[in-house]
């Protein structure tokens, strides 16, 4: 067992963060280029699932069998059957799956390019927290702006949608479905006019309990909060 180079930080610091609901930053951190938010990782470790391979000529760390990645603090952990980083440059993880407050994230495979501080992830992909249950082809995470870019058919069970493509505020929840998209309510079914439109998924507390309100009438807030991926 041995303490992971800090840039190993931007895996979990993303799953705690992508969510309302996900673990909030704290003072204490150290600085890592793929998220400018501090937080409270400051006993993470890597355990080796069996033999790790070191190659000096090119500063590459390989966990063969795979490994897992705990931070004791929070409790965030994530494991995968393998392991590749390069430290300051990329961390690579296949068959990864993260778990803590915020719910769990699985792919099939997993990168992180570290000097961008964008994080990509597909295949078998899902992500389980709270009010939302979604499964996608693709994600591309932003980590500097806690934004996260769902594609290749989007299906969620919970709430039930259906979308070309969803964006998620990682900060207040929020999300934006786009594309030929449909929501199903408890009350009613809501679908994208021809050619594809925009819907917009507000996460509030109902009696305690996370819920969303949908709305075609998208939020000018929300719009500015995406303007990157919607340009």
């Amino acid at each position: 067992m041995r303490r992971p180079p800090g840039t190993l930080l931007a895996v979990l610091l993303f799953l705690a963060s992508a969510g309302a609901c996900f673990a909030a930053g704290a003072a204490g951190a150290p600085p890592s280029t793929a998220a400018t938010a501090a937080a409270p990782f400051a006993a993470l470790t890597v355990t080796p699932r069996g033999a790790q391979e070191y190659d000096i000529s090119t500063g590459v760390t390989t966990l063969p069998d795979g490994g897992s990645i705990v931070d004791e603090d929070t409790g965030v952990s994530l494991e995968a059957k393998q392991i590749t980083y390069l430290d300051g440059s990329y961390i690579e993880a296949r068959g990864a799956s993260v778990s803590g407050a915020f719910g769990r994230l699985t792919a099939a495979t997993l990168h992180i390019d570290v000097k961008t501080g964008v994080l990509t992830a597909s295949g078998d992909l899902s992500l389980a927290r709270d009010a939302l249950t979604l499964k996608a082809g693709k994600l591309t995470y932003y980590a500097t702006r806690r934004v996260a870019d769902f594609s290749g058919t989007v299906t969620g069970t919970s709430p039930a949608f259906r979308a070309d493509r969803l964006l998620l505020d990682a900060l207040s929840g929020n999300v934006l479905l786009l594309g030929d998209y449909r929501y199903a309510g408890a009350a009613f079914t809501l679908r994208a006019p021809e050619g594809g439109g925009r819907l917009e998924l507000t996460l509030h507390q109902v009696d305690g309990v996370p819920v969303y309100d949908a709305a075609t009438d998208v939020s000018p807030g929300l719009l500015a909060r995406f303007a990157a991926e919607l340009n």
